[in-house]
Formats: C-alpha cells, sequence, structure tokens
C-alpha cells in the first residue's frame, strides 16, 4: 500500500524491481595485510565465505598463491596437461593450417619458444597459431598475423640463408608443360598432344650473394668493401647450391618455390674483376606449401605425425 509516494517499507522506491547493474572488474588492490590466496572466478555459484578451488577450472580468471611470487596465472596447471607447444601458420582466408614447429614441454622454461619462418612469402599476410597439445589432443589456438616483406632474392636450405639485393641480381623462369604439335595429313591446323599432368616451372638466376646474419638486424653480412666481401664468399656459395640437396627460392614480388639446382654454376666478372655474379639454373621439384615435400626432400624433421590433413 502506497501513502503520499511511500509504503511501509520506508522509502519511495523501496519495492521498485530495481535491476542489478554488474561492471567488469578491471583493477584488484591488495595491502596492508598478509594473504594466503587470491582467487577470481568466473562462476556464479561461489560465494565469498567458500573455499576456493583446490585447482585451476575453466572458470578461473587468476589466483595467485604469493609462494615467492606474484604470478597468478595458470602455467602450472597447463604444465599438468601439456606435452608439446605446435607452432602453425596459415595463409589469411585459408582454412588448411601447416605446422612449422614443435617443441616438447618438460619444465615451465619449455614455454618459451623462438622459431624464424623462412618459408613465408613477401608481402603476403600470414596467421600464427601457438597451440598446446596433450599427446595428441589440442587446446585453444593463440594466434596473431603477421605481413612479412622484405627486397632481397633468398635461396634457404633449413637454417641456412643466402641473398642478393635485387638491384644486383635477377631471376628468369620458364613455365614447363611437356607437349608436342603434330601435323595430319588432312588437316591444315596441327592438333596439340598432352600427354601428362606435368606443370612446373625452370629458371636461371643470378646475383652477388652474401649470408643471411639474423643478428645484424635480419641483413646480408656486407663488409666495408662490398665487392672484396662478395668474392670471399663466392666458393661458399658455390659449396651451398652444388651440395645436391633441395632448397626454397623466395623473390621479392611473393613467388616462391621448392627447387634442385641443376648443373652447371658460373662464376663471371661483371665490369672488374672484383665485381662478379654467381648464376645458376634450376628445376622447381614440389610444393614450398606442402608439409609431406617439404619432410620427404629433406627440408623439414616434422614427421607425418604433426601433419595437418
Amino acid at each position: 500500500m502506497f501513502l503520499c509516494g511511500s509504503n511501509f517499507v520506508g522509502d519511495a522506491l523501496a519495492c521498485a524491481a530495481t535491476p542489478t547493474n554488474l561492471e567488469n572488474i578491471h583493477y584488484v588492490e591488495l595491502k596492508n595485510g598478509i594473504y594466503d590466496d587470491l582467487y577470481l572466478s568466473r562462476s556464479t555459484d561461489l560465494t565469498p565465505s567458500d573455499e576456493h578451488p583446490l585447482e585451476w577450472d575453466f572458470d578461473t580468471v587468476l589466483w595467485a598463491r604469493f609462494d615467492g611470487s606474484t604470478n597468478a596465472g595458470n602455467v602450472d596447471w597447463t604444465l599438468e596437461t601439456t606435452s608439446h607447444i605446435v607452432l602453425k601458420s596459415r595463409k589469411s582466408g585459408e582454412f588448411r593450417w601447416k605446422t612449422i614447429a614443435v617443441k616438447e614441454v618438460h619444465s615451465i622454461e619449455d614455454f618459451v619458444i623462438n622459431h624464424p619462418d623462412y618459408l613465408a612469402a613477401s608481402g603476403e599476410t600470414i596467421e600464427y597459431a601457438a597451440v598446446p597439445v596433450f599427446h595428441g589432443s589440442e587446446g585453444t589456438y593463440a594466434s596473431t598475423t603477421a605481413t612479412p616483406k622484405f627486397h632481397k632474392m633468398f635461396l634457404i636450405e633449413g637454417d641456412t640463408v643466402w641473398g642478393t639485393d635485387m638491384t644486383d641480381g635477377c631471376c628468369n623462369t620458364t613455365r614447363n608443360i611437356p607437349s608436342a604439335t603434330v601435323e595430319l595429313l588432312n588437316s591444315k591446323y596441327p592438333i596439340f598432344v598432352r600427354n601428362t599432368i606435368a606443370d612446373y616451372d625452370t629458371g636461371t638466376c643470378t646475383g652477388s650473394f652474401i649470408p643471411f646474419v639474423e643478428e645484424n638486424g635480419c641483413e646480408l653480412a656486407y663488409g666495408m668493401q662490398h665487392d672484396y666481401q662478395r668474392i670471399t664468399y663466392q666458393k661458399a656459395f658455390m659449396d651451398f647450391i652444388c651440395d645436391g640437396i633441395p632448397k626454397i627460392l623466395k623473390l621479392p614480388d611473393g613467388r616462391m618455390w621448392l627447387v634442385q639446382i641443376t648443373p652447371n654454376p658460373t662464376d663471371s666478372a661483371r665490369q672488374t674483376y672484383n665485381d662478379r655474379e654467381i648464376s645458376f639454373s634450376w628445376v622447381e621439384i614440389g610444393d614450398a606449401d606442402s608439409e609431406e615435400d617439404l619432410y620427404y626432400l629433406g627440408l623439414s624433421d616434422l614427421s607425418p605425425e604433426w601433419w595437418n590433413s
């Protein structure tokens, strides 16, 4: 019963159905005390008088135990349910992932992983994901994107990278589609015959190649006198391209091939004796984005159990 805007509870709005306003918690502070734990949970079943759970669950937001540190994360809980950390990548807009690195996890320090991706094409947006795996079962993907850009030509074998500035080199390619034209006795025009699905590139590259030094800010290892420094690397680069191992060839326009170097590379002078360049021919022998091709051609040590079907 309301009388003059008031009710028997004593206030004009005492019986109004006012909704409760909940706001996100962005800041927590503890001070002037001694604390055993700080536990925050998303669970609505817990009350302030309840004891917190004995271990992390999926409602736990943070749990600081103050056992010599202020760490409030779940690294210890994750360690118990993680056997490997897997790094994956895929081109932006694509569905299928490609595994690029796997690391076994035995301690908290093993969660620190640093793996250079030398197989990313220039100018292409790549999505990367770190995935915890527990004996074959994947956890939540933590992903980010990156768009690598470079202005050099690179030849890559494992962690060994050689390159040249595009102002000092070039690469010409040919698309090979084995076929023949047959002239018929009763036809003015020949017919086109193609009895294979072979469709691959070959090419010839020329340049003054220098080894890649990541510590120098992702630059090539030039010396003070470029021409002389190039000569010191000529034989080493010749040995590199003649070792018989397949390689990855990348151009700054985004093209990339899995190639085999074919006979016979040449070392020749341009304007002066010290100003030299190496030319070599190559043939495409696989798909640079294929986990299977990279593995069986010796460019990846990721066994079939880590491939993405």
